[in-house]
Order: structure tokens, then sequence, then C-alpha cells
């Protein structure tokens, strides 16, 4: 039997209030860390979730490129960082040329991997700025799928005129293996702002080419995930910016900065060069590159098998470091949130008033955040008991899970984090 018109008339009505914002939901003045009052749960984690997270040291993606993508490995066994470095840059240009024969190489060459359903037209106007400013770019695109290659040459004639146009292009996907490998090609990754790079974003770093994303959306994971993963890297600095004038501004600077210059050399003895000598010369010609972005490339590369984005077993172990505490409270019934959890009687650091005056809300937000956090950590440090846990866990509240390098999480990285 249907329902009592009377009662479906008044759950219209509770929708269409709810929908007009007078259930004192204001979504983008939430605090994950102090707002569960909105939601009508004590603590300081019901702002969207009733559980309360866990959050991991580094980041939450977890990979395992160290061990499974070791093709290069013979690379490594060359005896100084110079040599390595050198071969590096030799692989690249040899795979550029047999990928790109037809492009000079004074070309940067911008890259997105992505599925092309990833591209907004907000994005793809950004793009567009950065060729129009870098006459001497490219954008290489995936047919992924094939069917939007016409399109978007289609759009970018539009908007940007034929010789833009021309500048956008499109290979077939690769296999995996191949794909990973051939991401050095590129001299810049530019990320998906609306719903980044994810597998593909670790891919790229893998490969040593810098990723310079947007995280677009405060409260929206799926914008956020390639910033989690280049901070990771120990250079998100570098390759994380905070406006669509930034990323722009990043990218140009990125390509008009790059240069290369050639040196020769006899091949080396007991291996085969990886570029053929000339056969009138008999000289290898390298071709090395500088700028912005190949530093960045160069920190990728080098230390890629100590990052904290590739290691696979330490991410294993500060997961279950927070599973562990998370069960502890379970068996010892003190997982309730607890309405003193968030006590801020103690006085946190102020922030410059200058500066709070000159942020808007959701930063103002995040600088309260971070300041909370750091004094709780501080209050932490300040007993023996803290210095040696293994997690930050407030009675309550969400678990910081600490990296086993680390007694207690650092301020440094408690503002990364909430940088963006």
């Amino acid at each position: 039997m249907d329902a009592d018109p009377g009662a479906r008339a008044a759950g219209r009505a509770a929708r269409q209030r709810e929908w007009a914002g007078e259930l004192a939901w204001d979504f983008g003045e939430l605090d994950p860390e102090e707002d569960g009052a909105h939601t009508g749960e004590a603590g300081g984690d019901g702002w969207v979730y009733t559980e309360r997270m866990i959050y991991m040291p580094h980041t939450y993606f977890v990979n395992d490129h160290r061990q499974g993508f070791r093709e290069d490995d013979e690379l490594r066994e060359l005896q100084s960082a110079e040599e390595l470095w050198l071969a590096e840059q030799d692989a690249r240009y040899k795979m550029r040329r047999e990928l790109f024969p037809q492009l000079g190489d004074d070309v940067f060459i911008f890259a997105n991997f992505n599925q092309l359903y990833k591209i907004d037209p907000t994005l793809f106007r950004l793009w567009l700025r950065i060729l129009e400013r870098v006459p001497t770019a490219i954008i290489w695109l995936l047919r992924f799928p094939a069917a939007g290659e016409e399109h978007l040459h289609r759009v970018a004639t539009e908007w940007a005129g034929a010789d833009v146009a021309r500048r956008v292009v499109f290979t077939d996907v690769a296999p995996k293996h191949m794909h990973i490998k051939r991401g050095r090609i590129a001299d810049a990754f530019l990320d998906t702002t609306e719903c980044n790079a994810h597998t593909t974003a670790v891919d790229i770093l893998w490969s040593g080419t810098p990723v310079l994303t947007w995280p677009r959306h405060e409260h929206k994971l799926c914008s956020r995930v390639a910033a989690s993963v280049a901070c990771a890297t120990g250079q998100g600095r570098a390759m994380v910016v905070g406006s669509a004038d930034e990323y722009v501004e990043r990218a140009v600077e990125w390509a008009t900065a790059a240069r290369h210059e050639y040196t020769y050399d006899c091949p080396p003895s007991g291996r085969a060069p990886i570029l053929a000598p000339d056969p009138h010369t008999g000289y290898v010609k390298h071709r090395i590159c500088h700028g912005p972005a190949m530093d960045i490339r160069l920190q990728l590369f080098m230390a890629r098998d100590c990052s904290r984005l590739f290691d696979t077993r330490r991410w294993t172990r500060n997961l279950e470091r927070g599973y562990a505490e998370a069960w502890r409270r379970w068996v010892a019934g003190d997982d309730e949130p607890d309405d003193d959890c968030d006590d801020d009687s103690a006085p946190a650091p102020e922030p410059d008033p200058a500066a709070v005056r000159a942020l808007g809300p959701p930063d103002r937000r995040k600088t309260r955040w971070s300041l909370r956090i750091e004094r709780r950590i501080a209050d932490a440090l300040a007993t023996p008991a803290g210095r040696q846990r293994a997690v930050y866990a407030p009675p309550g509240g969400s678990i910081w899970v600490l990296d086993e390098d680390d007694a207690m999480p650092s301020q440094a990285w408690v503002r990364e984090m909430l940088a963006w």
C-alpha cells in the first residue's frame, strides 16, 4: 500500500529544505577535525564519515613498482652516479628519436597518459594556453579511446587555431611495461585536475618524469591523489601548484627554461653503447639537458630506490601499525568519540593575523587545523611515552601513523600535507 500522502509531502519538504541549505550544511566551511557538530556526531571526524581516519605518514597510495618494474636494472649496474645519469639521458634520447623521429631536439614534450574522459574543457583550455605561449612545445596524448583524437583536434583548432592544434600529438596505448619505460621520453607530465592520474602518476614518477599537478578541489579525493604521491617523493613543492594560473606559469617556466647541449666521447669499453657511434667519427653523441624540469628528474630518478613513495614494505608496516591501534581500541572499548578529545582549552600557537586575514575560508580552516595538530604533537613529545609511540591517536579521534624513522609526525610534515 502507498505511504500516507501527508508523509510523502513532508518527506519532499524535508528534502527541499536540505537542498536549500536549511540544515546547517556549509560544505565549504567544514573542518574534518572540529566541525562534527554540523553532522550531529560527537568528535571531530563525523563531518562526512562516521568512521575515524587512519592517516598514513607519506601517502595513502600503495604500489609495487620497486619490485615489479626493473627493466633498466642493467643501467644501475654502472659504477658511478655520473655514468648512471648519462646512461639514462642516452636511453631517453634514443627512445625519443625512435618514437618521434620528426621532432627537433629543441622541442619540449609535455604528456598526459590518462583516459581522455578526464580532460575537461577548463583543463584543455589551460593546455592550449601553454602551447600558445611555448611555440616549441607539444602535448603528447594517447588514443584512449581512439575516437577522442579527432574530437580534441577539432576543438583545439576552434579554440586556438591550426598551428596549436597540430602540436596536440597522439600515439597508441602501449603495453604496461612499455608504457612505464617510454614515460621517460616526456619532459614533463601535465596532470588532469578534475580527476588526477592515480596509478599513471606513479608510473610516470617511477620513470623519473616530473608531474605537474593542481589539487583543484579541497574535498574531492580524486583531484588530490597526484599531490599526495608527488609529496611522497620529496619533490612535492616543485610539482604541486595551487591555482590555474600557477599551473600554466609553472609549465611555461619548465619549457622555456629548458636547454640542451651535446657532448661527444668514445663508446664505453666492456659494454654495448646505448646510442650508436657515428659511422664516420666513431664517437657517441650525447644530448645533455638542463633546466628546472631536468633538475627534478635528476632527483626523482637517482633517489627512486630510497623514495618513500616506492617503499612498499615500509608502507605495509606503517599500515599494520594503524590496524593494530584500531584493533587495540576495539578490544579496550575506547573507540567511541570522546567529547573531550578536541578540548582546545590550551592555547594554540597563533598565526600571523595579517597573513590569516589574507586567506580565504578554506585556507584559514587548514591553518587552524594545522596549528591544533602541531600543538597536540608538541604535547605528546613532552612525555617519554609519547616519544616512543608508533601512532598518534587521541581518544575517539583519527589515527596518525608514525613512520618508523620518526618519533612523532613532524610539524613540517603536517604543514606539507595541509598546504593544498
